[in-house]
């Protein structure tokens, strides 16, 4: 019995004198995973809180780092020899920005009244490829590219791919580049299986996890941004005791990559269809014989890899022999291959003979071919056509009407009724007293305003964008406009799509490489937008394409362009409401 007293007087003490100790024993320390790093890798920061509990987080400004994930809490509890230690760690994923002994700061906590601060840390970061940094690297991202010289307009083709030396069973994109500059199209067709490759003595698996046609909206030194992804992959930890099976965080990202985009060469020629790339073309005609009641129908198809929405019509005939009719497209669509996007493009016209007498119609068709640097034209076909004199009866329709503007007239003022004279009596005007009770207008208008604000700021993010999203667009128009009175037509086409392209991104919640023609009509009419204002988006941002790249930038449509882009943000405002 006196034996059994004295060891629980022993353990009681011992407890005590343990929780003493631990309630004395409070640190707060910093560590990070590795000292030495490559540029383009990562290392994780924890911060250590141990017996207490704390609150006031303040974590070190990572200003030499972009911050990966985090902050993420862990909790536990150790005993050794009988002694219980608590902590509650921190920790995040950082990446470095830069080369160089980087630092990291103090971080700072408050536990049991007092305010603990952390160590600091410094960790070297040297390029990727450095001798003096250990082995390759077990998983990295890649962002390939067909090319990196190209012409402004040219397709390039982006694959961004995978080389992991174990097998991931999760990918999380964490940031895609903005791929400012260029217009994007998402592929679908490349082959997205694995492949083995041999790099550097060590061996992957490399997938293509998705890949662009990219085409090059301006010249000069594009930049395309690291892709930033985290793989999970399934480790074993291995302990004296046991083992067990846990799935690891590996964040992986690609390098900066920059593409050299030079100008078409100048001089264009003056039939310059806007097309760059390679093409083929084709042409067909309903008969070969008419007279000049008659129209003759010309079908001209363009084929190639690259951007067909850039092709404009050609001039197909002699403008002096024949009245030409605006063409209608009638067959406009995109072919993912393996090799690249693809396009057919087919051009309606309808061709009235001026006069009798045997004509050749041959169509050309101009583009630029990447393949050789070189401007190019194709007539696919010439066929003699013989026009005989008519009766004067018109064997076809064509709706030639078009909307005119009124004319804007400024009328004279009118003069002032009887009676009313400029040196009344103040006191007896309405503005006197508008004057007088302005104050008490002007602070009932702040108290609406500031309760009018709070709602705004417990709104959705999301519906509130939605709602500027036509604002802000109107607000854009104006740089149009001062490019406008200035006569500057490449800056104010310029700046009438980056209006309608950044209203659609904003009003639709777009990614930069989802603005296409084509999924722009898709988006709208998935909206509820009718045909009518899909087809107008259309033709005005195919408009400012051939301005901004095939050279068509005159000042004689700014007038008219700058009404219709205006319009275009009114309508689709009044009709997706």
């Amino acid at each position: 019995m006196t034996t059994r007293l004295i060891f629980l007087i022993l353990l009681l003490t011992g407890t005590a004198t343990a929780a003493l100790g631990q309630g004395q024993d409070i640190s707060f320390t910093a560590e990070v995973s590795k000292k030495r790093m490559l540029r383009n890798s990562t290392l994780e920061y924890h911060l250590t809180l141990r017996n207490a509990q704390g609150e006031n987080l303040e974590p070190p400004p990572f200003r030499d780092f972009d911050v990966l994930q985090g902050p993420s809490r862990s909790i536990g509890t150790t005993i050794i020899n009988g002694v219980a230690t608590s902590q509650m760690t921190f920790s995040w994923m950082l990446q470095p920005k830069r080369t160089g002994e980087l630092s990291i700061g103090p971080a700072s906590v408050r536990a049991a009244g007092r305010t603990y601060r952390t160590n600091s840390e410094t960790v070297t970061v040297l390029e990727a490829g450095d001798n003096s940094v250990g082995a390759n690297t077990e998983n990295f991202l890649r962002a390939e590219v067909s090319t990196d010289q190209a012409y402004v307009g040219q397709q390039i083709i982006l694959n961004l791919n995978l080389y992991a030396s174990v097998n991931p069973i999760s990918r999380n994109m964490v940031r895609e580049p903005d791929l400012d500059g260029f217009f994007a199209r998402p592929r679908r067709r490349f082959d997205a299986s694995p492949v083995t490759i041999v790099e550097n003595g060590r061996e992957y698996q490399r997938r293509t996890l998705a890949s662009l046609a990219l085409f090059p909206i301006k010249s000069g030194t594009l930049t395309i941004d690291p892709y930033r992804m985290v793989i999970g992959a399934v480790r074993t930890r291995t302990s004296s005791s046991f083992s067990r099976r846990y799935t690891e965080q590996i964040p992986v990202n690609s390098d900066t990559l920059r593409i050299q985009v030079r100008e078409l060469p100048q001089p264009r020629p003056d039939d310059f269809s806007g097309g760059v790339g390679t093409y083929r073309a084709e042409a067909q005609i309903d008969r070969n014989r008419l007279t000049t009641d008659d129209a003759l129908r010309l079908l001209v198809r363009v084929t190639g890899q690259g951007d067909i929405q850039r092709f404009e019509p050609p001039v197909p005939v002699d403008e002096a022999d024949w009245n030409i009719y605006d063409p209608r497209v009638i067959e406009e669509e995109f072919l993912d291959s393996p090799s690249g996007m693809f396009g057919r493009k087919t051009f309606e016209y309808q061709l009235v003979p001026k006069r009798p007498g045997k004509y050749t119609v041959a169509p050309t068709v101009t583009y630029f071919n990447t393949d050789n640097g070189e401007y190019e034209s194709l007539t696919p076909e010439s066929f003699t056509v013989t026009v005989t004199g008519g009766s004067g009866q018109l064997t076809y329709t064509i709706d030639t009407t078009a909307a005119v503007a009124e004319e804007l007239t400024l009328r004279p003022a009118r003069p002032l009724p009887p009676g009313r004279r400029y040196d009344g009596n103040l006191a007896r005007t309405p503005l006197f007293w508008g004057l007088m009770l302005l104050p008490l207008l002007l602070g009932g208008g702040l108290i609406g305003w500031s309760h009018y604000r709070q709602q705004l700021a417990e709104r959705d993010p999301a519906i509130l964008l939605r709602e500027r999203a036509g604002r802000v667009a109107t607000a854009r128009l104006k740089e149009a406009r001062q490019h406008l009175e200035r006569v500057e037509p490449r800056p104010f086409y310029d700046a009438v799509e980056g209006a309608l392209l950044r209203y659609l991104r904003d009003r639709f919640n777009l990614p930069v490489k989802d603005l296409g023609r084509r999924n722009i009509t898709e988006v709208l009419r998935a909206a509820g937008a009718d045909a009518d204002l899909t087809e107008r988006y259309d033709r005005l941002l195919g408009r400012c394409e051939m301005a901004l790249y095939a050279g068509q930038d005159t000042a004689a449509d700014l007038d008219e362009t700058y009404t219709l882009a205006s319009d275009l943000i009114t309508e689709t405002e009044r009709q997706l409401r």
